[in-house]
Order: structure tokens, then sequence, then C-alpha cells
């Protein structure tokens, strides 16, 4: 016992007392040489991007590309943690996102990845988790600590605790750009650092889900005339216990169950299978599932007369639709922007309610519940096509009290105002 806390008390020493307070010493000296470089040498800038559903920077990079104080770049980095096969699909979708949007990208080589150190020498890196050996070594946060590395959220956070505000990365990272100012005021009772490197800027996709077109071709086309009611169906990747974490998807058990409901009530709904981008992943380790077995049911989803697979972006998606089924994080949030109904899957939610922080709670307490799939199908029936929402006006408050962006301004203009401002004017110490 004396030797547990003799090694807690170290470990605490060595953080704190050495580790933070060096990394944050080199961040104000990297600011310092930037400052001394003056005009005419810009900022070098690069952008990690590891799969198009977690691509949250594409305002910023578009933003600061047209800024001369700026070299931006962008390099496509699948996640080394999912099967080659995903990381493969992962790199093409990532390729022909950035060439639709005519954006310009370093590929990726599976085999031999681009030594970004050597090649641009970055002042500032933004990564896409707050995870450390999620990328190839070349790419991976732990390589870059010396840079000023920076964060958006890839997802609208809801738990409290060390997995939400308190990894190395939290600690050691020079900005963290965060949604709100519950967020901030989270890091600040949970962090090492107390959320001294959190500045609130708006969650990054708010950018995207309040401009005023979307695409609804992103939905199968039906030929009979129909405008049937659509649903996103969204099972979170945790079907299996992880780190000592319960399970919350609900995937194993409504599997199933969801494609039937789907092909039964062909002639009014149109549904689309959005599963988080580890599923398919997670999918292939189970003793259960496999390979030959998941690849069949995302195939079932894709040939569908009404229904479809979403493995990239998905806001028109969001925005299109009539409401949503998931079990997932962030979506609990994130789809309140389109203030449709949205249901959340679990036999018993309070388990998970007890994880969550202030922010969270209310986000998920404006979802209807599915115990089970009577309780999603009596969803479907009585409040997608029936019409009887009775939580429309509180999702209107919670989007007018926490979805909008601070000050009027686009969350990329937020943030470039805050590197503006944390770069060349700032008074240093």
């Amino acid at each position: 016992m004396a030797r547990h806390f003799l090694s807690k008390a170290l470990r605490y020493a060595y953080l704190h007392g050495w580790l933070y307070r060096r990394i944050a010493d080199i961040h104000r000296r990297r600011v310092h040489a930037i400052r001394r470089r003056g005009p005419g040498n810009p900022v070098k800038v690069v952008f990690f991007a590891m799969s198009v559903s977690m691509w949250r920077y594409q305002h910023l990079y578009e933003l600061m590309s047209r800024d001369s104080r700026f070299e931006t770049h962008i390099v496509i980095s699948p996640s080394i943690d999912y099967a080659r096969e995903q990381q493969q699909r992962d790199a093409q979708a990532l390729r022909n996102y950035f060439n639709e949007h005519g954006t310009p990208f370093v590929d990726f080589d599976l085999d031999c990845a681009v030594d970004v150190k050597s090649r641009f020498d970055p002042d500032v890196v933004f990564y896409p988790q707050p995870y450390e050996h999620l990328l190839t070594p070349k790419h991976d946060c732990t390589a870059y600590y010396d840079r000023l590395v920076c964060y958006y959220p890839y997802a609208f956070w809801t738990s409290k605790g060390k997995w939400s505000y308190n990894f190395h990365f939290h600690n050691l990272a020079w900005r963290l750009y965060y949604s709100t100012r519950m967020h901030l005021k989270e890091a600040q009772n949970t962090a090492c650092n107390r959320g001294r490197n959190v500045r609130v800027v708006g969650y990054p996709n708010a950018d995207d889900y309040l401009k005023q077109d979307f695409n609804e071709s992103v939905w199968k086309l039906i030929n009979d005339g129909v405008r049937r009611k659509r649903i996103i169906w969204a099972p979170h990747y945790s079907i299996t216990p992880e780190f000592g974490l319960v399970p919350r998807s609900q995937f194993l058990s409504l599997a199933e169950p969801m494609l039937r409901l789907a092909r039964e009530q062909h002639d009014a709904i149109q549904v689309a299978f959005k599963p988080h981008p580890r599923l398919l992943t997670e999918l292939y380790r189970h003793p259960e599932w496999g390979r030959e077995r998941a690849d069949a049911y995302y195939r079932s989803w894709a040939e569908g007369e009404n229904t479809q697979v979403e493995t990239g972006e998905f806001v028109d998606l969001f925005m299109t639709s009539d409401a949503m089924i998931h079990d997932s994080g962030s979506f609990a949030v994130e789809y309140h922007y389109s203030l449709n109904p949205v249901m959340f899957t679990s036999p018993d939610l309070e388990p998970l309610l007890a994880t969550q922080s202030e922010f969270g709670r209310t986000a998920y307490k404006l979802h209807y519940q599915g115990r089970d799939m009577s309780e999603v199908e009596a969803f479907v029936r009585d409040v997608v096509l029936g019409g009887h929402d009775t939580m429309r006006s509180w999702r209107e408050w919670f989007f007018n009290e926490h979805l909008l962006p601070p000050g009027g301004k686009t969350v990329a203009q937020n943030t470039l105002d805050d590197l503006a401002w944390s770069l060349f004017d700032e008074p240093l110490e």
C-alpha cells in the first residue's frame, strides 16, 4: 500500500512539477519565436484528417488558407486502431471528400507515412481526437507536444471525468477549443491544468448545421413519388466491454429487428444505417459476427429498397431527416440542431446519466427512451408517423441556450480570432 501511494506521488510530481511545466515553457518559447520571425514568415499549420465522419476542420482550414499569416496543410492519416481494410476505406473517403471540395491534401501510404516534421516543420498542429497512440507514430500527438497542438472535440462531449477532460493530451495540448462554457467549467473542475488551455468557440459542426441549404440527395431515391418519413439509426461501437467500461451499444440486440422494421414499414419509412466508424472493426473481432457476417449485414442495408448505409459526412443527412434512433454520445447533442424528435435506446438510462455532466444530462433528457424494440416501434408509429411530439418546445429551448456559437460569429471565425490573438497580440510572460 505504501509503495502504491509513493508511486502515485512520484507520478504526480513528475507530471505537475516537471512535464506539464516544461511543455508549457516550450509553447511560450515557440510563440516568442513566431513573433520574432515577423511578417513574411507565415505560421506553418498542419491538420491531421483521420476519417470524414470525424473531420471537423474544413471551415477553419478554408478560413486560414485565405489568411497570409498562415501556411496550411492537410495530411490524411487513418487510425491505426482500425482494421487495415477500414483504414483504406477511410483514406479513400477522405480523398473523395477533399477532391469534391477542391481542397489540397497530402496523401497517406499505409506502409510509408509521410514524415510531417521533416517535410513541413509545423508550428501548429490540429489533431482529430484527444487520444495518444491513435495515429501512426510519425503523426501521433506524442510526437508533437513540442509544437502548438490544438484540438476541436470530434464529438459534442457529454461525459464527465478523466475520459472527457483529463488525459495527458488535455493537459499537454496548447489550445483546446471547446463548445460551451459548461464544457469549460467541467475542464476547470477536472483537468490537472484546470482548463488553462481551453477557449470557448462553439461546436465546429455548428457552422454546417446553421447554414440555410441542405442536400436531400443524400437519401436514396425511391421512384414511386411517395415522400416517406426519413429515420436515422446510429448505433455506437461499444458492443463489448472496453477498458473496464460497460458497453453502451444496443446493436447486438437491435441489429436484426431494426432491419426487419425497415423492411416491414417500407411504404411509410426510409431508414439510414449510420454506424459509428469503429463498429465494423469491432464486429470483425466479435466471436458471433466476424468479417463475413458483418459485411453481409452492411450490404443488406445498402441494397434494400428503402435502406442505405452512411459512413461519411452526416450534416445533410441529419438536417433532411425526420427523426433519429441511436445510442451514441455526441449525437445525443448534435442531432438537436435538427430540432427533430430523437430516441435513445437503452434498457436503463440511469447508469449512463450518472456518468454525464450537467450539460449531458440535459441533452439526454430531451430524448424519448427506447428500452426495447417494442418502444422503438411505438416511437416510429406514434411520434414519427403520428406526429405526437411532446418535447419539441424543450428542444427549441436547448438549441437557443446551448447550441448557438458565442459572439454571433461562426465557430471557425471565433477560432481564428483566438489563434491570431494568442500567436501575435496576447501579452506574454
